[in-house]
């Protein structure tokens, strides 16, 4: 069987924690995938009275742009898919990544 095509398409992480965007960024930077970090930071204040008490939140988004065709784009995304869900984002080998595009 034959897949032909174009596939294209965004994929968001979305995280609190900034090492692991740090880690994400390095992992998707050494596979040649590029990516955008959007960031999103709240400021709730707890006493009108005083604005300096308050708790502050930063959430990260970092999208990532594919396209290609499906026996390209297919592996990248089962790789991306399974980091993100608990596989983590060390890279084993920089100087030869797994899966590049």
């Amino acid at each position: 069987m034959d897949m032909t095509g174009w596939i294209s398409g965004q994929v968001f992480f979305q995280t609190v924690d900034q090492a692991e965007v740090e880690q994400i960024n390095a992992f998707l930077g050494a596979r040649g995938i590029a990516s955008q970090i959007l960031t999103q930071s709240e400021h709730m204040m707890l006493d009108p009275a005083d604005p300096s008490v308050g708790v502050t939140s930063e959430r990260f988004s970092i999208a990532v742009q594919l396209a290609g065709f499906p026996q390209v784009i297919g592996p990248v995304l089962n790789e991306l898919v399974q980091r993100a869900h608990g596989g983590g984002w060390a890279a084993e080998d920089p100087g030869n990544p797994t899966t590049t595009i």
